[in-house]
């Protein structure tokens, strides 16, 4: 016979137990906003109503999905659970926690080992309970036999209204849509055919921004400069040809996400309401397209392998834009790797060379390394004043989750502090971007072309402690400046 081993929950008499609420809508069914706002406040009301727990907050999710993964709130509570932030957690029911079936009682499980209580209000049970796994277990595979359902059923009516011609789209520039019925407008389609005839023309979309700025042409949002991104997405909408594509999008971990599948025929309604453009101009446009693209990838390709590993790492605060990678080539003769962006009217071009940012980066770390300043011991100090400041807050009227976050944040920072310290003093000459951003959180550089430099140590967070700052002569274009930069934590 199997040994089963009993975990007890041990809560002190007469303490209050610290407890939090966890609301989710299912879907991001815009619909569904009352019955998240209603889930918020009733939970809200039950904790605060009971004597026996003191109210830290509710956290909440509006992602979708069967899986804990893509729930930042969710996985913060669960963060502060384990490291004894939390004693309760409460949530409406199974279906709002958890629908996968080893993501629920691995959690309770785990939650249950470090003294953690959670109580689901529907099924009126609770994580204490000695038959709660043989419960959960058939609540959940109930769970997601509804959420299979639900999904079937969804996809079986979209299938339908596909079969029946149905028009999926409420809104699009250059026409007035109603239930199934399109009418051109004028004063829009105009425009857009000048977008076409520019494009099959060889005009860029920057020459197509500066066109329509000078014209007075608002862009759809309202605003006085087109954004390239609003242009390319008209030429490649084939509703401007009066065909309407279906399937172009499908949900990948709870992500709606552009699919490959356009070019298929049996997904394309021809004729289906007038046109913009004559269809024989949008082909040719889209032909022009495929001969300019030089990377035909088919299927759904995750960010990590989308992006470059410079993605959201300098930032311009003039800008308020993150720079993006580039290799220039000036005159075809050699590469220079290069960051850069612009600000939202397209001008004040910010501009680094990646080579110019290794330079400032390690002369920062070769500075802090051969510096008098104790790192261990001056952040270590700094963290416990941190931290000693949250216990001692008495303010009711403060957001208690977030002091018990950054209580946390503070205390697994200064556990890693000893072996980041340890990685910092063994650098020698960093030329690698990913090993750049082991020890590098981001890098800000503001109007005056000063680099703020944040180290790694906490993330998502900051003790705004100045480490060291500095100066280093560099290269920009033909003469030599010398370039600001502080490095913090």
């Amino acid at each position: 016979m199997n040994r089963v081993d009993v975990i007890k929950v041990i809560h002190k008499p007469g303490v209050k137990k610290r407890t939090v609420g966890y609301a989710r809508v299912s879907t991001s069914d815009e619909h569904q906003d009352s019955s998240y706002r209603v889930q918020l406040t009733e939970l809200e009301e039950s904790i605060k109503c009971n004597p026996s727990y003191e109210f830290i907050g509710v956290f909440k999710d509006r992602k979708s999905g069967t899986s804990t993964k893509h729930r930042s709130e969710f996985n913060t509570m669960i963060d502060l659970a384990m490291a004894g932030e939390i004693d309760v957690i409460i949530t409406k029911s199974i279906t709002r926690f958890a629908r996968n079936i080893l993501d629920t009682i691995s959690l309770v499980r785990s939650l249950k080992q470090n003294n953690v209580e959670i109580i689901f209000q529907k099924e009126n049970i609770s994580s204490l309970d000695p038959q709660m796994e043989f419960v959960l277990s058939v609540l959940a595979m109930h769970a997601e036999e509804e959420s299979k359902n639900i999904s079937e059923n969804t996809l079986w009516n979209i299938k339908k209204k596909i079969r029946n011609k149905g028009n999926f789209t409420t809104q699009l520039y250059g026409y007035k849509i109603n239930g199934e019925k399109w009418t051109v407008l004028e004063s829009e389609a105009k425009i857009v055919r000048m977008l076409f005839s520019m494009y099959i023309n060889g005009d860029t979309y920057k020459s197509m921004i500066e066109k329509l700025y000078r014209m007075g042409i608002k862009s759809v949002t309202g605003k006085d400069r087109w954004n390239p991104g609003t242009i390319e997405q008209m030429l490649l909408n084939e509703k401007y040809a009066g065909h309407m594509a279906l399937c172009k999008s499908y949900t990948f971990n709870g992500s709606s996400l552009r699919s490959g599948r356009l070019s298929k025929q049996e997904n394309m309604i021809r004729n289906h309401h007038a046109p913009i453009v004559p269809p024989e101009l949008y082909d040719k446009a889209m032909a022009l397209r495929e001969s300019r693209t030089r990377n035909k990838i088919e299927g759904y390709v995750p960010l990590s392998e989308r992006v470059t590993p410079y993605y959201q790492f300098v930032y311009s605060i003039e800008n308020c834009n993150y720079l993006r990678y580039v290799v220039e080539r000036p005159k075809g003769k050699y590469e220079i790797p290069t960051l850069y962006c612009y600000n939202s009217e397209r001008t004040n071009r910010v501009m680094v060379k990646v080579s110019n940012l290794f330079s400032i980066i390690n002369h920062a770390l070769v500075n802090l390394k051969k510096s008098d300043l104790n790192m261990s011991s001056v952040i270590s100090q700094i963290i416990d004043s941190r931290i000693q400041s949250i216990n001692n807050f008495t303010d009711d009227s403060v957001d208690k989750l977030l002091l018990i976050s950054k209580r946390l944040m503070y205390t697994q920072s200064k556990k890693a502090l000893p072996n980041f310290i340890k990685r910092i003093k063994s650098i020698q000459n960093l030329e690698d971007i990913e090993k750049i951003r082991n020890i590098i959180d981001f890098v800000n550089i503001d109007g005056d072309y000063h680099f703020h430099i944040k180290l790694s140590l906490i993330k998502n967070g900051q003790l705004n402690m100045n480490l060291i700052s500095s100066n280093i002569s560099l290269k920009i274009g033909n003469v030599h400046k010398n370039v600001k930069y502080t490095l913090y934590v």
